[in-house]
């Protein structure tokens, strides 16, 4: 780290009225900072509180997250998520929360609400219309159900008549999946997944796989001769 250390001092972007860290401080610091702000926080906003340059900030993230993989006495990690991390509770967590939630845990979606969420994923951003041309039925409840699930988020307005909505995966879709980006997904085998668990399994096994992004035409071709499912019970 002493280079790395050398870097943070003599970088412009340190200011001289605020406190001065040391390269053994900077990863306690940033995992106050993560704690205590319970949301993602941008590596431009750390970096930026610590006085420290970006990569810098990125790469003392980094040793923090191998850290806490590879330390069994401990039950959290950081999660990246686009260009922001947060601490959250490791997968093996699961069951021990689970136990301790029991009485709040959110119904399992759908096969139908697995359907519409991966032609939002696959297609982003898209409207309402461009979701029902690939599934050949209304999606409005399941849509909605999405939302307030908090996986899928409104990105503005398509430039067409009637100004449609469009919609597109969130960050909470990212940091529940156990994706840093969407340039993770897996293949469209996304549509066959019936709880979070089938699809993180097949996250990590397509994690070393060549790419195969579904496109409209090829999610409607492959939907044909499939039957659809009542939409009134996403």
């Amino acid at each position: 780290m002493d280079e790395l250390q050398q870097e943070i001092f003599d970088s412009n972007d340190v200011r001289e009225e605020r406190v001065r860290f040391t390269a053994q401080e900077i990863p306690a610091a940033i995992e106050a900072i993560l704690f205590v702000s319970g949301d993602p926080v941008q590596v431009s906003r750390i970096s930026d509180i610590l006085g420290i340059p970006v990569k810098a900030c990125e790469e003392y993230l980094e040793e923090l997250i191998k850290s806490y993989e590879n330390n069994p006495l401990t039950g959290i990690t950081i999660r990246k998520a686009d260009s922001s991390y947060c601490m959250i509770t490791k997968p093996a967590m699961k069951k021990v929360l689970e136990q301790m939630y029991s009485h709040k845990m959110t119904p399992p979606l759908s096969q139908a609400s697995y359907e519409t969420l991966a032609v939002i994923a696959y297609n982003q951003p898209c409207t309402r219309a461009q979701i029902e041309a690939v599934r050949g039925v209304s999606s409005d409840s399941i849509v909605s159900r999405l939302l307030d699930r908090g996986w899928i988020e409104e990105a503005g307005t398509l430039d067409a008549p009637g100004r449609p909505t469009l919609f597109r995966t969130s960050r909470q879709f990212l940091l529940e999946f156990g994706i840093s980006s969407t340039d993770e997904l897996p293949s469209m085998e996304l549509m066959s997944y019936k709880t979070i668990r089938d699809l993180e399994d097949s996250l990590k096994n397509a994690a070393e796989g060549e790419d195969k992004q579904i496109t409209i035409e090829g999610f409607m071709a492959a939907g044909k001769g499939n039957g659809e499912e009542d939409d009134g019970n996403p």
